[in-house]
């Protein structure tokens, strides 16, 4: 899928197809108005939908405020029939932007998040499993595991904010920075808008530092030969949060619309391996430590990024 080009410009198909008006007599989908984007849901699944597009339009006028720059999208909330229909991914919830232009969000959390669930209770401590159910509740699959559909739903300013780098034609120097980044906008969205939201995706980041030394590198994320398992891939994705929760206790959001302005600015190439230790320096000195201390090198070289900044 080449939805828009991480490395330039949108292109021109996604152009095209946002500047398509959504077609509602074919779509078979409920329209939900009054939104300041196109939201469209599957029949049957408008009391999901209003939950995701409000989250959605929270984050999109903080978003727009604080980088200053309006995306184009279409929220689609959908359940498993119409999910082969208008996503581009064949797994069932694992919200994408898509070629049409279409921020596509399942109705209902991915299966993949019952067995993240699972593993949390199986691989950690008890006593931190018993704090995660009184706070999240019990997985309806899994009892014995805590309940993650509300952190999945609240990822959606996560996923905006993949939006937004991609139409702005945002540039990294490595992959996993993309991430890094949505993971800093996430806490941000939720500490401005939604408090509660970033009490219950903190005290999962917490929980999984003990499974720190289990962790892979964050360098894996966007790999093109990366192998993550889905409860791998949330290990990553939770030290990053831990380090976006660290910026932003400590500095806000500041660092977050310089780090955006930045991206748009840089022609950058992708970097090899032995590059990543300046990309370190880079993000400690003009993001946070915690998130220059993230790059590849052992506790050393984490040490040394830490008393750079």
């Amino acid at each position: 899928m080449t939805h828009a080009d991480i490395s330039g410009t949108p292109d021109a198909q996604l152009v095209r197809a946002l500047a398509t008006p959504f077609s509602w007599p074919r779509s078979g989908l409920e329209p939900l108005p009054w939104f300041p984007f196109t939201v469209a849901a599957s029949r049957g699944a408008t009391a999901a939908a209003e939950r995701v597009a409000q989250r959605t339009e929270r984050a999109y006028w903080y978003l727009r405020k604080l980088l200053k720059f309006t995306p184009r999208f279409r929220l689609l909330v959908l359940d498993r029939e119409d999910w082969t229909r208008y996503a581009d991914l064949a797994t069932y919830g694992v919200s994408h932007f898509t070629a049409q232009g279409n921020l596509v969000v399942g109705a209902e959390p991915a299966d993949a998040w019952h067995d993240i669930a699972r593993e949390l209770a199986q691989r950690l401590p008890a006593a931190s499993v018993r704090a995660l159910l009184a706070v999240h509740g019990a997985d309806r699959v899994h009892a014995s595991a805590p309940d993650l559909g509300r952190v999945a739903e609240a990822l959606v300013a996560h996923d905006l904010a993949r939006v937004v780098l991609e139409e702005a034609g945002a540039q990294f120097p490595a992959a996993w920075m993309k991430h890094a980044f949505a993971n800093y906008a996430l806490v941000a969205v939720l500490g401005e808008t939604d408090p509660s939201g970033l009490h219950r995706l903190g005290t999962l980041a917490e929980a999984a530092r003990t499974l720190a030394t289990s962790t892979p590198d964050v360098s894996s994320l966007g790999a093109a030969q990366s192998e993550l398992s889905p409860f791998e891939a949330a290990l990553v994705q939770l030290a990053l949060t831990r380090a976006a929760y660290a910026a932003y206790a400590d500095r806000k959001d500041a660092p977050l619309a310089r780090w955006f302005a930045q991206a748009r600015r840089k022609n950058t190439a992708a970097v090899s391996h032995d590059a990543e230790r300046e990309i370190g320096r880079m993000l400690a000195r003009e993001v946070h430590p915690e998130l220059g201390a993230l790059v590849a090198g052992g506790r050393e070289w984490r040490e040394q990024v830490a008393r750079a900044a």
